[in-house]
């Protein structure tokens, strides 16, 4: 009988970049902003993900994935709903007020 050695994960350099404060809120940014730009499972999962990248503190890829999630999901307009416009009609509607003399 033969024994094969099964070869184990490559070793770790090290060498993981820290983020920057600015970078770490930005991504936390797109987290919070991915809830609202896409509602339901891939928004939790959006939040999820870039949220832990944030908390991890190291940029581990190298082909950059999340930075471009986040770039991405800060770039998407917050959709209207209705009750946005009703909101905004209601002040729309409303006359100038005048200054007391």
């Amino acid at each position: 009988m033969t024994t094969r050695l099964i070869p184990g994960p490559a070793a770790n350099r090290g060498n993981a970049e820290p983020f920057e404060a600015h970078e770490q809120s930005r991504v936390r940014a797109a987290a919070h902003h991915a809830r609202r730009v896409f509602p339901g499972v891939v928004g939790e999962l959006a939040h999820r993900e870039l949220t832990a990248y944030a908390d991890f503190g190291f940029r581990w890829a190298s082909d950059a994935l999340i930075p471009r999630l986040a770039a991405e999901i800060l770039a998407t307009p917050t959709p209207v709903t209705a009750e946005d416009r009703d909101r905004s009609g209601s002040f729309a509607a409303a006359p100038p007020r005048r200054r007391a003399r």
